[in-house]
């Protein structure tokens, strides 16, 4: 049973370790986001994306940071972003 424990404990930690090594984190810079609404719109467009993990804009410097996996491109982010008639420039 203790072997058994041990076993289940060792494939968890080397699943989880797996999965955070295929995340990354962006940081974009997004001129014309400069309400709440806008924030708001450019997290939930974003967030639509297959692969977005999380999202988290900031009005007062127009920055969103994107946590996403590997298989997420920029140009995806971009042209989210476009969608909302927005540009947006990688600043990491």
């Amino acid at each position: 049973m203790k072997k058994l424990c041990t076993a289940l404990l060792l494939s968890l930690f080397a699943i989880s370790f797996a999965h955070a090594n295929e995340t990354k984190q962006i940081v974009l810079k997004v001129k014309e986001m400069n309400c709440q609404l806008c924030a708001y719109l450019v997290n939930k467009e974003l967030r639509n994306i297959d692969g977005v993990i999380s999202t988290k804009a900031s009005i007062k410097d127009g920055l969103v940071t994107v946590v996403e996996d590997s298989k997420v491109t920029n140009q995806q982010l971009f042209d989210a972003i476009h969608k909302l008639k927005y540009t947006a420039e990688v600043v990491n």
